[in-house]
């Protein structure tokens, strides 16, 4: 599977922190992405399509980030969750990590912040090849 064909979901209630994370993931060649305004439109989404990575912000009107991962770790077990926050507050930490995130991003984040995270999704995509 090439980055082209890695589906990943943006769900943030701002559409300036969407257009932002999405361009710099085109820019580190992963160029389909799907956007989620909500909560309650991510978890739609989740269950239409299989999604690989999903950035999702802890405060959204509606469902939160957090119960957002909970379910999309039964509806699609693989994808690798990450919470986006511009509260890094130690208990928005332990609660995204509890429920499963594979990484945790701060508001405003930087682009090589976004490259870790996606060096640590290629890295358990790949295991020990990478």
């Amino acid at each position: 599977m090439n980055n082209e064909e890695i589906e990943i979901l943006i769900a943030d209630d701002d559409g300036g922190t969407r257009a932002l994370l999405a361009s710099i993931l085109r820019n580190c060649d992963y160029p389909t992405v799907t956007y989620a305004a909500d909560g309650e439109e991510a978890l739609r989404l989740l269950k239409q399509k299989n999604f690989q990575i999903a950035f999702l912000d802890i405060s959204m009107p509606g469902v939160d980030g957090v119960t957002v991962l909970k379910q999309a770790k039964d509806i699609s077990p693989k994808c690798f969750c990450v919470i986006i926050t511009a509260h890094s507050a130690v208990e928005n930490v332990k609660a995204a990590l509890g429920a499963g995130a594979k990484g945790f991003i701060v508001k405003p984040y930087s682009a090589q912040k976004v490259t870790d995270v996606l060096a640590k999704f290629e890295q358990q995509r790949y295991g020990d090849y990478y």
